[in-house]
């Protein structure tokens, strides 16, 4: 098929239409048009050139007003005419995204790649047919009228006066140089919209440059989308200080909304460093009040321990208290993992005794929730480990599927709580350190020695002794089920039992607050079999549809642990006869 395309594009190239041709053949009357009444058409003709066509709908599209002067300019018509050309025989395999092209007026055009619904943009106009290729050059087709952007998104501001407010703000916070990088998306509020904020929060906004430049760069995403690549429940990272992300809402009729109640009243005004979108509210939804916190508290905020008290931690500072770590939490800059008083009431009663009576274990666990420095959510990465007062290791781990952070896999429920000497993040558990790796845990647990037996035996303990594991680990009594002869099968075959064992082997840390269901997880074993993970309204985990996880989270030194009660076999071996199956 492929040689057979290539000698049409071949002969095309040899003998084929030129590009006034091939616009006509296609239909783009109306391009044609305006192009020979630009006096365009020798020139088109007089040499090889890309033409990005607008459709005669896109033409259509235009209001009255604009073709009329058009009509009556034909130098200002040769110029937007010129803005849809470029030198060359551009294909849709030399497109990449932010790829930036300059045309014959001048100015450079830029492409868009969106990868989520396959659409590709130049200028934010959609691509609707691509490599119509003509004797001297090549055509795409496009679906609306780019016109030629009047500077960059500074200087776009500077000319609207609806956006008068919005660059007085952004002189004062000094964020015009930010605003000239290349490839921005800006989401500008109206001056109406700044006005909603009410003469109380602009005042403060004037009196703290800081926050108004933090709630300024929320509005700005350090890549361009164009609304042809936005999508429902999009979320956008932007260039604020934690990166916050910014969430989109995009309707049936293409009405987009930002953060629920910003909504986008004029969508994909260009300008030589990315787009801009006009928005009627300012973006404080997810970020002005948590941003004031953290200003506030850093200039007025109390120490670590007042800043758990203002949060309610009651419980935490009793037990600080009692462990006399009190003043060691004021004597430097420290991050706090805090429990709620709820995670603190999840703990068995008996626990809660045994840590009361013996003030060295409980300064031990608490010490497991502190790490040197100010650590904010911006700092966390998948898998990443910090050392803790107590000399073990935290691990941090980050589900994008339902944007939970967990750290040994209690869930973060409220980020960067900022104090004079220091951070707190609140968490849902109370965190246990490890008494070891993977196969110490495994043979500190009477319930697993058949596992730790058969481990042994496959000469597996090394593997379990690597960084970042989840085991989904077997009791004797799953063990049991399977009968005696299966059990002397794999006996006789420890090739068979390494491959079964390391199919209970993921070699990522899943914790329950990431497991979801329908998940379909990776293994270790040779053939990297997936298991299926079903997660109930309820909570309980099944693996494979019949094990039950009966304890999850068993923290470990290098990953963690998920009791389960059936032994997992891989489908290619369910029925076969080397494990006594018929």
């Amino acid at each position: 098929m492929i040689a057979f395309l290539s000698l049409i594009v071949l002969v095309h190239s040899v003998f084929g239409d030129n590009l006034v041709e091939v616009l006509q053949a296609d239909g783009e009357t109306t391009l044609i048009s305006l192009v020979q009444q630009a006096g365009l058409a020798d020139t088109i003709l007089g040499g090889e050139y890309t033409i990005f066509a607008p459709t005669n709908a896109a033409f259509s599209k235009l209001p009255q007003a604009t073709l009329d002067s058009l009509s009556k300019d034909t130098t200002a018509l040769a110029n937007i005419l010129k803005y849809h050309v470029v030198k060359g025989s551009i294909h849709k395999a030399d497109a990449s995204n932010e790829l930036q092209l300059e045309t014959l007026a001048g100015t450079k055009i830029r492409f868009n790649i969106y990868s989520h619904n396959n659409v590709v943009t130049v200028e934010g106009s959609k691509i609707t047919h691509f490599d119509l290729t003509a004797s001297n050059g090549m055509v795409h087709v496009i679906d609306t009228v780019m016109m030629p952007p009047e500077g960059n998104i500074v200087d776009l501001v500077a000319g609207n006066s609806d956006l008068s407010t919005l660059l007085s703000k952004v002189q004062s916070a000094g964020l015009a140089g930010a605003l000239q990088g290349d490839a921005l998306t800006v989401f500008a509020p109206t001056n109406a919209a700044f006005a909603r904020l009410g003469s109380h929060v602009l005042d403060n906004l004037r009196r703290n440059p800081r926050l108004l430049k933090e709630i300024l760069e929320y509005h700005v995403v350090p890549h361009t989308e164009y609304s042809a690549g936005l999508y429902n429940r999009e979320y956008l990272r932007t260039l604020d200080t934690h990166h916050d992300v910014i969430r989109l809402g995009v309707s049936s009729t293409g009405r987009v909304t930002v953060n629920l109640n910003s909504h986008v009243t004029k969508a994909d005004i260009s300008a030589t460093n990315g787009v801009v979108h006009i928005i009627d509210h300012l973006k404080l939804r997810m970020i002005s009040y948590l941003t004031l916190a953290v200003i506030v508290q850093s200039a007025f905020a109390g120490n670590l321990v007042e800043v758990l008290q203002n949060d309610g931690e009651t419980t935490l500072i009793a037990l600080v208290q009692q462990a006399g770590l009190a003043d060691a939490l004021l004597g430097g800059e420290f991050t706090i993992f805090a429990p709620t008083n709820a995670a603190f009431a999840k703990l068995p009663q008996a626990t809660l005794d045994s840590l009361s009576k013996d003030s060295t274990a409980l300064a031990n666990i608490l010490k497991y929730h502190v790490v040197k420095g100010s650590i904010h959510k911006a700092d966390a990465s998948n898998e990443l480990q910090l050392e803790t007062l107590a000399g073990t290791k935290i691990r941090f781990n980050i589900y994008s599927h339902n944007h939970v952070v967990t750290v040994e896999g209690s869930k973060i429920t409220h980020f960067d709580l900022t104090a004079s000497n220091g951070m707190v993040h609140v968490i849902d558990t109370v965190m246990m350190p490890p008494e070891g790796n993977i196969v110490d845990l495994v043979a500190g647990n009477s319930d697993l020695s058949t596992l730790l037996s058969k481990v042994q035996t496959a000469g597996l303990a090394g593997a379990l002794q690597g960084d970042g594991l989840t085991v989904f680990a077997p009791t004797n009594a799953a063990f049991a089920r399977l009968g005696s002869h299966v059990l002397d099968n794999l006996r006789r075959n420890p090739r068979l039992l390494k491959e079964i064992l390391e199919y209970h082997v993921v070699p990522h840390t899943e914790y329950s607050a990431g497991l979801y269901n329908r998940e379909y997880v990776r293994t270790l074993d040779t053939h990297h079999d997936v298991i299926r993970l079903g997660v109930s309204s309820s909570g309980g985990v099944t693996v494979n549809r019949n094990a039950h996880v009966t304890k999850t989270d068993i923290s470990a030194t290098n990953g963690v642990v998920h009791i389960i009660d059936h032994v997992l076999i891989p489908a290619r071996y369910l029925f076969s006869a080397i494990l006594g199956r018929k």
